[in-house]
């Protein structure tokens, strides 16, 4: 590939930037550029406006506030907006944030009244306001300037305000967070540079509040985490404690999950003031009781979570067929308004749907819910308006409040007219950048993925499937809960967290396969790349194992213990589940996440399960007396990975040697596709057809992009999609050579 030779990357890093857009050594330096300067200021719809009439106000010695929101994004908004026109010289300021609890989030009429109360001139949003109209009518009376700055999406009715800086508003919106929002204002009404210190504070709210980490968000977090890791902000130094320890480096992983979430938690838990004044502390002295405030916040916030996850994962509403629908509401009485937000996050990542989480409080509510790739859930939950009392968010998070109603009946509602991709991610979902035998993961190719850092939404970290052979391996952690690895030909340990139990099933240089991300471990100064293992999707047994409890031969009519049936179909699966009185094992993509701990755990009591052969397998070491083989095996490999769920000692697994492989083999070759085939399904997708579902994965992993021409021509091979089609099919042509009875390791 032409762009793969002129930026002198590795294929798999080039294949990786190229289905993200990146095409060229141009785009690529812009991509690693910190020094790049953010865009104007001014590009932002009635910031001029905004700058005028804050300039006013600081000659004329008005009172100015700066009005808030309680998450992270707000937090640090509030701190860059208020810190912001300190520097500017306004004497006269103060910052207020609304309590979660009592006043719930935007600006409301009791806000305003409280200004006037206050002898407030002039009130100036951060990440809310917009949503706000009633708030702004109220102000005009009371003859009190009103500036909303925000970026949140915009409701029919919006603010009638003297300025409305929300990039929303723009033909081409610049997706920045509310800090992001704050940081422009800012700077435009300080004509220059701002310290690293508000960079430092902006990136933390770019991260936290999940917007896309491309462009001017980059920029800012490409600035802001050096200034961080240098002690800028006095404030999440104390945060950060002994997790940063000298010449440590700081990544948006740290802001995301750790300084993120305590920020939170202060909002969370009713009041954010401490967060916003650890974000001010002017010294380290100053900021450690408001940071010990914050974990011990955190600490409380994470007990209710956990909590509430659970008992949201009994109210997840079925229809008398089992089907979850494609938004989920889940609702109860006194859950508490702080976490379900989060509560939410967690139900939408573990059912790979759109997710709603209400809390009663006797005839209403307040609820929070998260969105799915594609969809803008600001707008598709603005379809149903009629349902809330009051609704404000974006396309990746929205709150809103609303009187008492049947959960499920929601659930219905907002499940119409989702677009048919949305719905098929929680079958086909947990797509990987590339798959790569870890001998390919060179030094070099470790170099240049943790090069491309900083790594955030919009621009994910690379998720790898990774196959090789077992080297080293041992249990971690007080519990042992814990696997450290090693594969043969790889310099990298691979650590997976909570999933020592897998190793039951390994041996060492078995084969193995796991979906992980590369990331950089320190370690007393030391710096060493490290795979952190999401789920492994293939474990093999060994050629002794699979041959010593393999019998070629019919299975027996009643046979005892646990039995799991294999089958070539999705249709005979659901025949098999009603005839067997079992339950059906639907887990259609093998690098898919949702699925695999959540069902299997479901499995314990020991009913019969059928699974289809072309779906991933239960991780369930021991777990299987019996499998019995109702269609042909599509290889050895298949084989192989079945027997690693038989009980060890005396699990059997029955294959009929009568077993007619025809059908596999066809099917084998119809799920990889050809040129010829790919040409066909892009003219069906073109047309806004459904193609068949491997089609337009491929199509995305290779970057295509429906309604433009493809930019260049591309190898099938960079689809990783393709070639575990292409892998599959050799490997059932080359086993099927011989009676899968004489099977062995000659192959």
């Amino acid at each position: 590939m032409e762009f793969q030779t002129s930026s002198g990357l590795s294929a798999v890093v080039a294949r990786i930037l190229w289905v993200r857009g990146i095409r060229s050594v141009g785009a690529l330096q812009d991509l690693r550029r910190v020094d790049q300067p953010l865009s104007s200021p001014g590009d932002l719809p009635d910031l001029d406006r905004a700058v005028d009439l804050l300039t006013a106000a600081r000659q004329g010695q008005k009172r100015v506030r700066v009005y808030g929101d309680y998450d992270a994004d707000g937090v640090t908004a509030t701190a860059v907006m208020y810190q912001g026109l300190r520097w500017a010289g306004f004497e006269n300021v103060d910052y207020y944030i609304p309590n979660r609890f009592d006043e719930g989030y935007g600006l409301h009429p009791e806000g305003v009244e409280q200004a006037v109360a206050d002898g407030v001139d002039l009130l100036v949003t951060v990440d809310c306001g917009s949503s706000s109209p009633d708030a702004a009518r109220l102000a005009k009376k009371h003859g009190l300037t009103l500036i909303v700055t925000d970026h949140h999406g915009l409701p029919p009715d919006i603010p009638d305000v003297p300025a409305l800086v929300n990039p929303e508003r723009m033909n081409r919106p610049n997706r920045f967070s509310g800090a992001g929002v704050a940081l422009q204002v800012v700077r435009a009404l300080l004509h220059g540079d701002l310290p690293d210190w508000a960079y430092g504070i902006a990136a933390v709210g770019t991260v936290a509040d999940v917007v896309p980490l491309t462009g001017d968000n980059r920029r800012i977090v490409q600035r802001g985490l050096p200034a961080l890791e240098n002690g800028a902000c006095p404030g999440i130094t104390a945060l950060l404690g002994d997790r940063l320890k000298p010449g440590q480096q700081l990544s948006a992983d740290d802001l995301a999950f750790f300084v993120g979430p305590h920020l939170n938690a202060s909002g969370r838990m009713g009041d954010a003031a401490p967060a916003v004044s650890l974000l001010l502390s002017g010294s380290l002295e100053e900021a450690k009781p408001w940071a010990e405030d914050l974990r011990t916040r955190n600490r409380l916030r994470r007990e209710i979570e956990r909590d509430l996850v659970e008992q949201a994962l009994q109210h997840i509403p079925m229809d008398k067929k089992g089907n979850v629908p494609g938004f989920v509401v889940v609702a109860g009485d006194n859950w508490h308004h702080g976490v379900v937000g989060i509560v939410a996050s967690r139900l939408k990542d573990r059912l790979k749907r759109p997710v709603a989480v209400i809390g009663w409080d006797g005839t209403s509510g307040k609820g929070s819910a998260r969105s799915v790739p594609g969809l803008d859930l600001f707008g598709h939950l603005g379809k149903s308006r009629d349902a809330f009392l009051k609704l404000g968010g974006h396309r990746g998070a929205c709150g809103f409040s609303l009187l008492r109603q049947d959960a499920q009946e929601l659930s219905r509602k907002f499940s119409r007219d989702l677009p048919p991709e949305i719905l098929a991610q929680q079958f086909v979902g947990g797509e990987v950048d590339a798959i790569v035998g870890a001998a390919a993961l060179t030094p070099e190719v470790a170099d240049q993925i943790l090069g491309l850092e900083p790594y955030g939404h919009g621009f994910e970290r690379p998720r790898l499937a990774v196959n090789g052979s077992i080297g080293e391996m041992r249990r971690m952690g007080s519990e042992k809960t814990h696997l450290s690895l090693t594969l043969a030909g790889s310099p990298f340990r691979a650590v997976a967290f909570s999933q020592a139990a897998v190793s039951e099933s390994m041996e060492k240089d078995g084969f193995v396969e796991f979906v992980g991300e590369l990331v950089l471990n320190q370690f007393q100064g030391r710096k060493t790349p490290q795979w952190h293992v999401e789920q492994f999707v293939g474990v093999s047994a060994s050629r002794k194992q699979w041959r010593g409890s393999t019998r070629f031969s019919p299975a027996p009519d009643d046979l005892p213990g646990r039995v799991l049936y294999v089958v070539n179909s999705t249709r005979e699966q659901k025949r098999w589940a009603l005839k067997t009185h079992g339950r059906a094992w639907y887990h259609y993509w093998p690098y898919a996440s949702w699925a695999g701990s959540e069902q299997a755990s479901s499995l314990a009591d020991g009913s019969p399960v059928v699974i289809n052969q072309w779906a991933q397998w239960p991780h369930l070491a021991n777990w299987a007396d019996h499998i019995v083989w109702l269609t042909a095996p599509v290889s050895r490999d298949v084989l192989m990975a079945a027997s690693a769920i038989l009980k060890e000692s005396s699990g059997i697994m029955w294959i009929d040697p009568e077993l007619d492989p025809a059908g596999v083999l066809a099917k084998a070759r119809r799920l990889t596709p050809t040129r010829e085939t790919l040409a066909r399904l892009w003219t069906a997708w073109e047309a806004s057809q459904a193609p068949l579902v491997i089609g337009a994965r491929v199509f995305r992993e290779l970057g295509f992009r429906r309604g433009e021409k493809p930019a260049a021509r591309r190898q099938l091979a960079d689809s990783p999609s393709f070639e575990r089609a292409r892998h599959r099919l050799m490997a059932a042509e080359r086993d099927w050579r011989r009676p899968a009875a004489e099977w062995d390791s000659t192959y």
